[in-house]
C-alpha cells in the first residue's frame, strides 16, 4: 500500500525560485512528505507526497511561482507503489528473463513514464535513478518477460510529461547472469565490484 496516494515533482531552473516555490508548497496546504535541494547541472527540484487535494493545491502553488523557471514536472494523483518507493530509491532485483531500460532527459518525465509502463504492463521497477551523477538526466531500469517489457517502454515512451525530454531506451531478452550481478550491484559504476570472468582470454 502507497502510504500518500499522490506524488509531485517539480524541477526549476533557478536554485532561489526552487526554495521559494517549495516554502510556498508547504504553506499552502498540510502535506506528509516533502523532500527539496540542488541536482545535477544546477536544478533545484521539490518532491511532495501527501493526500490528493493537498498535493494538487502544493504543486499548483509551486507551479505558478515557478513560472518559467519551471523545467518539466509531474503530478500523479494515484501513484504507484513501485514508483513511489523506487523514487525514494528502494530497489528491487533483477529477477526476471529481460531487462529494459529508458531514458529521459529530466526526472519528472522518467518518473511520470515509469508510473504509465508499470499500471500497464507486468513488470517490475528495479530501480530510479534521478538526476545526480547522470547530468540531470533520469532512468528507469524494468524488469519482466520480453512482451510486457516491451509493452512497458512503449508505454513510458508515451506517456513522459514531453516528448522533447524523451532520449532512448533499449531491451534485452535473457539478460546474462554476469549484467544480472552488476546492475543488482549497483548502476552507478564507482560502486560496482569488479568482476573476474572465467574462460576469459589471457
Amino acid at each position: 500500500m502507497v502510504p500518500y496516494p499522490a506524488l509531485a515533482l517539480i524541477e526549476f531552473s533557478s536554485i532561489p525560485t526552487g526554495i521559494l516555490a517549495g516554502d510556498a508548497m508547504v504553506k499552502r496546504a498540510p502535506l506528509n512528505i516533502l523532500k527539496t535541494g540542488t541536482v545535477h547541472p544546477g536544478k533545484h527540484v521539490v518532491l511532495v507526497g501527501g493526500s490528493v487535494a493537498s498535493v494538487e493545491e502544493a504543486f499548483a502553488t509551486g507551479m505558478a511561482v515557478g513560472g518559467d523557471q519551471v523545467i518539466d514536472q509531474v503530478l500523479l494523483a494515484d501513484v504507484h507503489e513501485q514508483v513511489y518507493e523506487a523514487v525514494l530509491n528502494k530497489r528491487l532485483p533483477c529477477n526476471r528473463e529481460s531487462l529494459g531500460v529508458v531514458e529521459t532527459s529530466t526526472m519528472a518525465a522518467t518518473i511520470k513514464g515509469a508510473d504509465a509502463a508499470v499500471k500497464g504492463a507486468v513488470v517490475d521497477i528495479v530501480e530510479i535513478r534521478l538526476a545526480d551523477d547522470l547530468g540531470g538526466k533520469a532512468f528507469t531500469v524494468f524488469t519482466g518477460v520480453i512482451e510486457e517489457i516491451q509493452a512497458a517502454v512503449e508505454l513510458a515512451q508515451g506517456n513522459v510529461t514531453d516528448q522533447q525530454f524523451w532520449l532512448g531506451a533499449t531491451i534485452i531478452p535473457r539478460l546474462s547472469e554476469e549484467m544480472v550481478q552488476q546492475i543488482e550491484a549497483s548502476t552507478h559504476f564507482t560502486n560496482v565490484p569488479l568482476q573476474t570472468l572465467p574462460g576469459g582470454e589471457f
